[in-house]
């Protein structure tokens, strides 16, 4: 009794503490606006310097944090495409102090603040690990409807087929896996039964920006970022009544070669996005979206007909608690022609493959509740649940998947001193899947992660941080993994960084992988139940130099190590099988460098050269390019722009399926110009201007010359 009676007396002592701290605060409130214009800045990060309390302006600059102890703070405030900026506030108990900041426009938009390298907010600059940035801009301007088409003008990042590959980490396997992880929010968005990532879960016209990480992300994020991470920021919620309009609508040209001609048809596509945000009541605000995507294709037997629509819901109860749910849904049907039926008749599908199609639905919905402890001491839980849902109508065999994922994850956010910061957290994700592909299966990844970021000396910063996983399936497959990872930056001077880093990473297989028994446009796959997990080890050291506003160059050389890794293997009967090759390693150097002679002219130029060994049959890699070269060219005079876009990726030295295939470098040049006035904007683009003739995946043409126009607005 006595016990009992000590600990509500201590209960009843922390509330009446925090009560009083309550009342002893004090809150900012202030608008962010463009140092030139005037305008105001939505979607501006304001930060408490040496805490975790901080805030987003929203549509109109505003922005409010509350419950600040009294005391004198330093306030930073970011965003990409502006220089960064720092002021000192005075925050009184029961007062709000009011802040007005101007921020200035960069020369150059380079990239200030990103959030998941470290799952926080900091800036670029402080992260041991090479990112990439993409902006809600870059999509505007490269006037793309999908995420896969404009990551692929991303330095160090390449596709084969909807397979992503990040400085060479992945093959090609069939849709089954990913060794890259995909997030929505910071959540992961991968189904249970194929373990791919679904890139038309999220309309371009819904993201904020997208952050690419890479190199082993395993220490923080577990299974699937053994080569990278992935993580869409989608649109916030606003308190001003916004809609927003993007109607596309495009024509693919005659084929290169008259042969290839099989229709009479213009084939054509169309895409429509809408969005709408506003305030609800007095603490809460909505933002819901839905979207049509149609296209005939360029090949035969690619038609499909795609719906999506999203809804997000921001409540603020108090200045200490945040409640975010969001949901996203996409569906509908496509016709499917994996390879063609001859090289001179390079778009077409075998006949007995006409007609065939899959029908699809995906689901997911998240609910992310935020809670300030203290200044120093933040807490973020959240609750996810990933649906997929496919069937094949095919004429060689019916399958049909139901996969569900649920997922839970905790996050502890210590700020222990200005520059001292702790992140800890646990999560766990079940999957259950009941396929005709993979047959019913269950499995479930527990883990629990620490890191710490410090200086060791001035201007010298660590990051040291640990993952432990347990992962276990029905078959009575268990596996669990320990990812170590360590980081250093030192900021040489005010303009040169250099930055260092080591990881592990791991993933599991996915069922696609182990359990699939089917049959897949003429390719018979058989299963694998013993596959062992594949890990990596990542290393890297880089420098970022930034002269002048005008120019900016970052390098970097990497080397991973793998062990075990996944991949399909067919025999001499094209029966393929997933298996674990003992041991690889690719090494390389990676360049992006930013360029503005001139005010209204910029470059924007990247290059990565690979060199992807199989140690233990001393061979390349198959499905890995040796060098990759991406360039971006913008030209900008009053409300217009223009500019060209190029890739370049080496052909393959080695593929599984059809080595003895004549096989070519990847080409393409992209024409784009945009034309703004008032709340419209005109795009025009058109892509593969040369009508390059490549594949990404064996028997698969790449997309021919084809004319984009697209016509947005905001009222």
């Amino acid at each position: 009794m006595k016990k009992t009676h000590a600990l509500l007396l201590a209960i009843l002592f922390c509330l009446r503490v925090h009560s009083a701290l309550a009342q002893s605060t004090g809150s900012l409130e202030g608008k962010v606006t463009d140092l030139a214009t005037g305008e105001a800045l939505p979607g501006v990060n304001v930060t408490v310097i040496g805490t975790v309390l901080g805030a987003a302006t929203d549509a109109d600059g505003y922005f409010v944090i509350q419950r600040i102890p009294p005391g004198t703070y330093g306030i930073q405030v970011t965003m990409i495409g502006y220089k960064r900026a720092q002021v000192t506030a005075r925050v009184q108990a029961e007062e709000a102090t009011a802040l007005m900041i101007a921020l200035e426009e960069t020369i150059l938009e380079t990239p200030e603040v990103m959030v998941t390298a470290n799952k926080r907010r900091q800036s670029i600059q402080d992260t041991p690990n090479s990112v990439g940035v993409l902006t809600s801009r870059d999509i505007e301007q490269k006037n793309q409807i999908y995420i896969d088409q404009f990551l692929q003008q991303a330095s160090g990042v390449n596709f084969v087929g909807s397979q992503v590959n990040i400085r060479g980490s992945s093959g090609f396997s069939y849709g089954a896996g990913s060794r890259v992880l995909f997030l929505i929010d910071g959540v992961p968005a991968m189904p249970g039964d194929s373990g791919d990532i679904k890139w038309d879960m999220i309309p371009a016209s819904q993201i904020e920006r997208v952050e690419i990480i890479k190199g082993a992300g395993s220490a923080l994020y577990g299974s699937s970022a053994l080569g990278g991470v992935i993580n869409i920021i989608t649109k916030k919620a606003s308190a001003r009544p916004i809609t927003n309009l993007r109607l596309s609508a495009g024509a693919y040209d005659a084929p290169a070669h008259p042969e290839w001609k099989w229709s009479d048809e213009l084939r054509h596509f169309s895409d429509i996005d809408i969005d709408h945000t506003r305030k609800i009541g007095q603490k809460s605000e909505i933002l819901a979206a839905v979207g049509r995507h149609q296209s005939m294709g360029y090949r035969q037997n690619t038609e499909q007909l795609r719906h999506n629509a999203s809804f997000k819901w921001n409540y603020k109860p108090t200045g200490t608690h945040n409640l975010t749910l969001s949901t996203n849904w996409e569906g509908g049907d496509r016709q499917t022609g994996l390879m063609w039926r001859s090289q001179r008749q390079a778009l077409q599908v075998s006949p007995e493959a006409l007609g065939d199609y899959v029908q699809s639905n995906k689901f997911s919905a998240n609910l992310f509740h935020n809670w300030v402890i203290t200044k120093n001491l933040g807490l973020q839980t959240r609750a996810s649940y990933f649906y997929n849902y496919w069937k094949n109508w095919f004429h060689d065999n019916i399958t049909a998947s139901k996969a569900q994922k649920p997922g839970v994850e905790i996050q502890g956010d210590w700020q222990i001193s200005a520059d001292n910061s702790l992140i800890f957290g646990a999560e766990g994700s079940w999957d259950y899947v009941d396929s005709d592909l993979v047959g019913a299966h269950d499995q479930y990844v527990i883990g629990a992660y620490v890191q710490n970021e410090r200086p060791l000396i001035t201007n010298l910063n660590m990051t040291l941080g640990v993952r432990y996983d347990y992962a276990w399936v029905d078959i009575g497959f268990i596996d669990s993994e320990f990812n170590p990872k360590i980081g250093l930056v030192w900021h040489v001077q005010r303009d040169i960084r250099l930055r260092a880093s080591s990881g592990r990473g791991f993933r599991a297989a996915s069922m696609s992988e182990r359990f699939a028994d089917s049959i897949y446009s003429g390719l018979r796959i058989i299963p694998n139940p013993e596959l062992q997990s594949e890990t990596s080890w990542s290393q890297e050291i880089g420098v970022n130099f930034t002269p002048s506003s005008r120019f900016y160059i970052d390098v970097a050389g990497f080397m991973n190590d793998y062990w075990d890794l996944i991949e399909p293997e067919p025999n001499e009967n094209q029966v393929v099988q997933f298996i674990n090759i003992t041991r690889a390693r690719i090494t390389g150097v990676e360049t992006t460098l930013k360029m503005l002679p001139y005010t209204n002219l910029s470059f924007d130029l990247g290059y990565t050269w690979m060199d992807p060994q199989d140690l233990d049959l001393d061979e390349t890699l198959a499905y890995r390019p040796r060098h990759l070269f991406t360039g971006g060219i913008t030209y900008s005079i009053g409300d217009f722009e223009c500019g060209a876009d190029l890739r370049y990726i080496s052909r393959f030295d080695a593929v599984k399926v059809y080595p003895h295939d004549d096989r070519v470098d990847q080409k393409l040049v992209n024409l784009r110009g945009v034309y703004r006035i008032g709340a419209f904007a005109l795009t025009m683009s058109l892509n593969n201007v040369f009508n390059h003739n490549h594949t990404q995946m064996e028997r698969t043409l790449m997309p021919i010359r084809h004319l984009v126009l697209t016509l947005s607005s905001k009222f």
